[in-house]
């Protein structure tokens, strides 16, 4: 992904830059400063004005763009393929075994800050617009949050290209309506999005109240 001469460049875990964890984890915090903002908006107008509710959707079209960031670091676990440098027919080794729980821990908290983006806003709209809206919302958002992270993982697109090449990236959407590994795909890994959300409320609840 990146690029130099920079010897931080070179630093690797099983072809991984090191360099690409800082990147993501700082994208992961550009969600939750846009939800941040929305949240500060609406406490100083209460958006009654023409101005604050333009600014507040715009601000919530960024936060749905870049969302899928957050889980995104989950699926960076697939960098443990092939991580024994020599065939070993327990696929173990002991130089490397280390790169299980260093994957896991940073996928981990991929997951944790996902549902913690995810219920910054969802309390907001509860606190607004009432506990049911807020239940109905998240249901209705992790469909896009999947299609964000599968468009990310697979056609390798990064959030702001959205505004860069609009009529490829509707494309690359439609196609996961029109073809049925794509759409497959879309719909199981949707399912583990809930999942993933619903078993980290119960997890974490006690770091989300």
């Amino acid at each position: 992904m990146f690029q130099g001469d920079h010897w931080y460049y070179n630093i690797r875990i099983n072809d991984y830059q090191l360099i690409t964890i800082a990147w993501n984890l700082g994208l992961i915090l550009v969600p939750w400063f846009f939800g941040w903002v929305i949240i500060m908006l609406y406490r100083r107008t209460g958006l009654a004005t023409w101005w604050a509710k333009i600014f507040g959707l715009v601000l919530f079209l960024f936060w749905l763009l870049f969302i899928p960031n957050a889980i995104y670091v989950v699926s960076d676990v697939r960098h443990l393929a092939n991580y024994c440098e020599v065939a070993n027919k327990f696929s173990v080794c002991e130089q490397n075994v280390w790169m299980i729980l260093f994957f896991y821990v940073y996928a981990t908290i991929g997951w944790v800050s996902f549902v913690y983006i995810v219920n910054q806003l969802k309390n907001f709209i509860a606190d607004v617009y009432g506990q049911l809206l807020a239940e109905v919302w998240c249901v209705l958002l992790m469909p896009f949050v999947s299609l964000g992270f599968l468009l990310g993982l697979v056609q390798r697109w990064n959030s702001w290209e959205a505004f860069m090449y609009p009529l490829n990236l509707k494309a690359d959407i439609v196609s996961y309506t029109n073809d049925v590994h794509r759409f497959t795909n879309w719909l199981i890994f949707t399912i583990f999005l809930y999942i993933l959300y619903w078993s980290g409320n119960v997890i974490f609840r006690p770091r989300n109240s």
